[in-house]
């Protein structure tokens, strides 16, 4: 089913950027991309995807998969925090790695395409 998004994306509680994206929500997967990435959240296992070109990140409530595609090697890293949530038609999911000084928390919240116009 198709999706309109909402997306925020913070850093230690900072908005560093708003995205009004389309999404496909299926078999409880939420599929979206933006210019340089794609996403994929499983809302059944509670885990996280990001892909781009150079890589793909894998969170889960208990570690991260960092794979360099160049290289085709992976790497796991610590998950020092790892929050989420899935309430209605909103996603919040919080972490934060080992490489990283500040958390990370995206939210999203989805409606369904033309939702405001019914």
């Amino acid at each position: 089913m198709n999706k309109e998004l909402i997306i925020n994306t913070y850093e230690d509680d900072i908005l560093l950027f708003k995205e009004n994206l389309l999404g496909q929500l299926e078999n409880n997967i939420l599929r979206y991309e933006n210019e340089t990435d794609s996403f994929q959240i499983n809302l059944t296992n509670q885990t996280f995807t990001k892909e781009n070109l150079e890589s793909i990140l894998e969170i889960n409530p208990k570690k991260a998969l960092l794979t360099l595609k160049e290289l085709e090697k992976s790497f796991d890293i610590e998950l020092s925090e790892h929050t989420f949530s899935n309430e209605k038609n909103k996603i919040m999911i919080r972490y934060l790695l080992e490489s990283q000084e500040k958390p990370l928390k995206i939210e999203i919240e989805m409606s369904d395409i033309n939702a405001q116009n019914k």
